[in-house]
């Protein structure tokens, strides 16, 4: 741009202290810019006319440059342009306005309806009886080159190339220089093509009146549908001139046109708020702005109106409303009220401004935004969250980061559900800008409570969101998180959410190992096979339970066939423990117990091994003395007396079965082994609940003072007491509970 701004400054010959932007079209004596003034950087218009150029000076147009020149320093009104600046020098001459696009280029880049239409027709015709009234001027160019629309959607008019003083202008621009402007002819009455521009001279308001007519026609392509504003263009437009009406006949008669148009109403509201005090204009934006945004008014605001002339009253109110600060003089009702005005206010702040450019956007609507956030009000936070969809857009990663996702994930701690469930929504909406850190260390924590919340929908959409982020999930942790979330989701008594589970399975089913579907997902899935509140979900749990079968039957494929030695454990056992045992009487004793029993070990083989010659020597020994028995009596336990524990091979024997069947529930018989349940289990823990409970007395004689002596006296016929504690639990199975089966 600063290329194209020093281009044109030596086009033109000069330098001015603005900074010229794209060329706009324009069918005018002038050329028309985009620009920005760098003090403020504001927008504005520049119209700008060569006088050294020898077409225009041939065309005479330097002379209607001229009279729009001086004409526009004299003339001031609010609905004719809002000129700025003016430079003139020996080469050009410069007019700086409000941004704005002649109302041509308006119409081609817009779709505008009627009341639009009518609401800028009323606008002209406002400003053409202040110029032929109130300035007794006439204007002689009014059509749709000559009428601009600004950033507010307001019509604009200008072009005052033959603006005339009817009573001291020497000049007289009217009569002596609209044969220079070619486009001047294209509507004129019939007594002025035939006569001249001279013959208006007795009424030359009503030469404003029939271009005004004209004008209309143009902007509804000759089909008015509307009688009342048909009748007045024709009187308008009459070619007798006595019978014409003029500009402010046209107003008084279509007053009532003007008085249903909504955007004519709201638009002179907004006029006369500028003279309305701060409580005036808090009430209309409280209780009267409504009425142009409900269903039954389909009012359509023309572009630009809401954003660039509502908007800014409505946050200017707004900033003005937040530094309430209560006092001590303040009621609970005053804060009430304080609150519910804001809240109105931001309402239409986000609705309005999510039409504004990125760059307006940042600077006017973010700050707003952000500190709202912080706000713990629930209709504040509320409104917020519903207009998060419009204005996501316009958030960074660094917005939604630093400046938004800790506040926005406060709401999950809300009791009211629908900030919960709101709060769930956006964070859909902004995921995509927050940070793999975040969802880690912050979300995943938030969203494992918010799985069993109260409300069923809640819970739904939380698994959806797992489902979603979890390509941002940390790998050594992502399995874990995603089988549980789904698992528990599977247990849910809400059926959506169950469906929920079982699809997050079948789209997740590429990111499990073959050890978690056995181990992990399967038991889950057939649970669902099951279910009895929805066949829906049985249904679909037989489809994924398949898919799950599937992939580990296509990979066992792949595993080797060769069988393992069933007793390899074994042997290796024995080769271990009991070297000196020969291989052969080893194997034979094997194959026997084999012969005898549909396992290949049990005690059977372990006695009658223990009881074999050949394995007498240390496995002998250690397995007669690795069982402590509950029976003895309490003197074979004293410290005193030698152990009387050694006792012959066969009674040893016959004491270790009957100590092994008690503790371990298994016996000779294997038609009694554990079928999963654990009956059998309870059944050996009540019998060996009855051996432990059996009163014994432990007790032992107390050494005596002297050291090596035994203590004398009257508790000399006492047994001695055992040294020994056993601290023993029936209660305690050794597998660490039964959860971990």
């Amino acid at each position: 741009m600063n290329f194209l701004s020093k281009t044109l400054s030596t086009l033109t010959g000069t330098s001015i202290p603005y900074t010229f932007k794209e060329k706009i079209e324009n069918q005018s004596v002038w050329t028309l810019y985009d620009g920005v003034n760098p003090k403020d950087n504001s927008s504005v218009t520049i119209f700008e006319i060569n006088l050294r150029d020898q077409n225009i000076l041939q065309s005479n147009y330097d002379q209607l440059a001229k009279n729009t020149f001086k004409k526009s320093k004299l003339i001031k009104f609010p609905e004719l342009i809002n000129t700025i600046d003016f430079i003139e020098n020996d080469n050009n001459l410069y007019i700086i306005t409000e941004p704005v696009v002649p109302l041509s280029v308006y119409l081609n880049s817009h779709n505008i309806n009627n009341d639009s239409k009518i609401l800028g027709l009323y606008n002209i015709a406002n400003s053409l009886e202040f110029l032929n009234l109130k300035c007794n001027y006439v204007h002689g160019n009014v059509n749709v080159n000559s009428i601009y629309v600004n950033k507010e959607g307001d019509w604009k008019l200008f072009g005052f190339e033959f603006l005339t003083n009817l009573q001291s202008d020497p000049d007289q621009p009217i009569y002596r220089f609209s044969r220079y402007l070619a486009i001047f002819n294209n509507s004129l009455p019939d007594d002025v093509l035939n006569q001249g521009i001279d013959v208006i001279r007795p009424f030359p308001i009503k030469f404003d009146s029939y271009c005004f007519g004209k004008l209309i026609e143009v902007l509804f392509d000759n089909r008015i549908n509307d009688k009342s504003l048909s009748s007045l263009v024709r009187r308008l437009t009459n070619p007798k001139i006595n019978l014409r009406i003029t500009i402010d006949k046209f107003l008084a008669d279509g007053a009532s046109i003007f008085k249903n148009n909504l955007l004519i109403e709201i638009t002179n509201d907004l006029k006369d708020l500028k003279f309305k005090n701060n409580d005036e204009k808090l009430n209309y934006f409280k209780y009267n702005l409504a009425n142009y945004f409900d269903s039954d008014s389909h009012v359509e605001f023309p572009p630009g109106f809401l954003e660039n002339r509502l908007l800014p009253e409505l946050i200017l109110q707004y900033s003005i409303i937040e530094k309430f600060k209560p006092s001590v003089n303040s009621t609970n009702d005053d804060i009430i009220k304080n609150q519910e005005s804001l809240a109105i206010l931001l309402n239409y702040i986000l609705k309005f401004g999510n039409s504004l450019g990125a760059d307006e956007f940042n600077k006017s609507i973010k700050p707003i935004i952000f500190k709202t956030f912080a706000s713990t009000d629930r209709s504040i936070r509320l409104i917020l969250l519903n207009h998060l969809n419009n204005f996501e857009r316009n958030l960074s990663e660094s917005d939604v980061q630093s400046r938004i996702f800790y506040n926005l994930i406060s709401g999950f701690q809300d009791t009211n559900f629908m900030i919960r469930e709101t709060t769930l929504t956006s964070i859909n909406l902004v995921i995509d800008k927050i940070s793999v850190k975040q969802i880690n260390q912050d979300l995943l924590k938030i969203l494992a409570k918010s799985q069993m919340d109260p409300k069923p929908s809640i819970r739904v959409n939380t698994l959806i969101l797992i489902i979603k982020i979890q390509s941002k999930i940390y790998n050594n942790s992502k399995n874990n998180v995603l089988i549980t979330a789904l698992s528990k989701s599977l247990k849910d008594t809400f059926t959506p959410c169950k469906m929920t589970a079982l699809q997050g399975f079948e789209k997740l089913i590429t990111e499990f190992s073959l050890e978690e579907i056995c181990t992990k997902i399967l038991g889950q899935l057939a649970i669902s096979l099951m279910d009895k509140q929805s066949v829906k979900v049985r249904n679909q749990a037989r489809k994924v339970f398949q898919l799950y079968l599937d992939a580990v039957e296509t990979n066992a494929k792949n595993l080797p066939v060769v069988e393992e030695d069933e007793e390899l454990e074994e042997k290796e056992f024995f080769k271990k423990f009991a070297p000196n045992v020969e291989s052969e009487e080893s194997n034979d004793i094997i194959k026997e117990t084999n012969s005898n029993s549909g396992f290949s070990f049990g005690w059977n083989v372990v006695n009658k091994l223990v009881s074999t010659s050949v394995l007498e020597g240390q496995l002998n020994n250690d397995f007669n003395n690795s069982n402590v028995d509950l029976t003895t009596s309490v003197d074979q336990l004293s410290l005193g007396k030698p152990n009387q524990s050694s006792m012959d091979n066969s009674s040893n024997a016959k004491l270790s079965n009957v100590n092994t069947k008690e503790t371990n529930g298994w016996d000779d018989n294997f038609d009694d082994v554990d079928d999963g349940w654990g009956m059998d289990e309870v059944k050996d823990e009540v019998e060996t609940d009855k051996i432990i409970k059996k009163p014994v007395t432990r007790k032992v004689q107390d050494r005596a003072k002297k050291p090596g002596g035994l203590k004398l006296g009257k508790d000399k016929d006492k047994k001695p007491i055992s040294n020994l504690r056993l601290n023993l639990s029936v209660d305690d199975d050794s597998w660490g509970g039964s959860d971990d089966w």
